[in-house]
């Protein structure tokens, strides 16, 4: 399916700063890769972002050093910056371990 030029300007936004959330989660130990999924029909809500963990111990240790919450903030204030306000990050971003 095609998408309109209105959703491609989304896309772009969209993923320049998914970028620059991954270069900051680079920087947590045992910080793997960056996914997400979203449905333009429903956005911004229906995006989620998965930041993924080479291992459960490394996932245990960001989640306590509250690296969920400080990507969740930056995900929020570099849409904002784009003009996409999300009603709430806690929903829009996950940790995520080993398959």
């Amino acid at each position: 399916m095609k998408m309109s030029k209105i959703v491609q300007r989304l896309n772009v936004k969209l993923l320049a700063v998914l970028a620059q959330v991954d270069e900051e989660a680079k920087q947590v130990d045992g910080y793997s890769h960056l996914s997400h999924t979203v449905q333009f029909d429903l956005f911004p809500s229906s995006l989620l972002v998965q930041c993924h963990f080479n291992g459960e111990q490394e996932l245990r240790a960001a989640q306590g050093s509250h690296v969920e919450t400080k990507l969740q903030k930056q995900l929020h204030k570099l849409l904002l910056k784009k003009g996409i306000v999300l009603k709430d990050p806690k929903m829009n971003l996950k940790l995520q371990g080993p398959i």
